[in-house]
């Protein structure tokens, strides 16, 4: 039976993944302003230059960052903006928290992760509509098996604050500003509607965006 968290036949791949996923989900706990906006871009480039290192192939960090623009935008991870550098800003919805933040910002990774290795393993040559399947069915299976505990740990926790030291040490894009309630709503609508998130967690959402009207 294949685990909730495995995307690649390899397990180093498994391995690196789980571990950026778990370092994703614990800048949503940093005490500090917009950290998992300025976090989250080190650690996705890192993550698939590890993956490439793995398949044969010496990214540059460029590199790296470009294909995770072409795997966000075939997979719809621009329905919350129009660039990956602020991959947070796409995935999470300003002032959650962890509330939902922590379990999509794990599961997000960990599905950026398995179209990677996918893309690395077949050459490149994989087609959209297979990475487009394939990122919706690893989120899900990955928020099934996320653990909060891992997403609290010290290496965890580490790991998020030298990305955000990383991100801040260079030029790194600039929080966007939180958008309006309303706006907020019809964006977690079309998750919903896209399968990112399911009805509680729209559910979620929805209560504490209205309760700030």
């Amino acid at each position: 039976m294949e685990s909730l968290l495995s995307v690649s036949a390899d397990p180093e791949v498994n391995r690196l993944v789980e571990h950026t996923g778990y370092a994703t989900a614990a800048l949503t706990l940093l005490p500090i302003p917009g950290s998992e906006i300025l976090g989250v871009m080190p650690l996705h480039v890192g993550m698939v230059l590890g993956i490439g290192h793995h398949h044969g192939r010496q990214l540059t960090r460029d590199g790296a960052s470009e294909l995770l623009v072409q795997i966000g935008t075939t997979v719809g991870a621009s329905i919350l903006g129009s660039r990956l550098a602020t991959t947070a800003a796409k995935f999470v919805l300003p002032g959650l928290g962890g509330l939902i933040a922590a379990p999509f910002m794990f599961a997000s990774t960990l599905a950026i992760g398995a179209v990677a290795d996918t893309w690395f393993r077949s050459g490149g040559t994989v087609s959209d509509a297979e990475m487009r399947d394939l990122y919706k069915r690893t989120m899900k299976r990955a928020k099934s098996g996320f653990d909060p505990s891992r997403a609290r740990n010290a290496d965890a926790r580490d790991a998020a604050s030298q990305a955000v030291h990383d991100a801040q040490s260079t030029d790194a894009p600039t929080p966007q500003k939180t958008e309006l309630p309303m706006e907020r709503l019809r964006k977690a609508k079309r998750m919903l509607e896209e399968g990112l998130i399911d009805e509680a967690e729209f559910a979620a959402v929805k209560e504490r965006i209205l309760s700030e009207l």
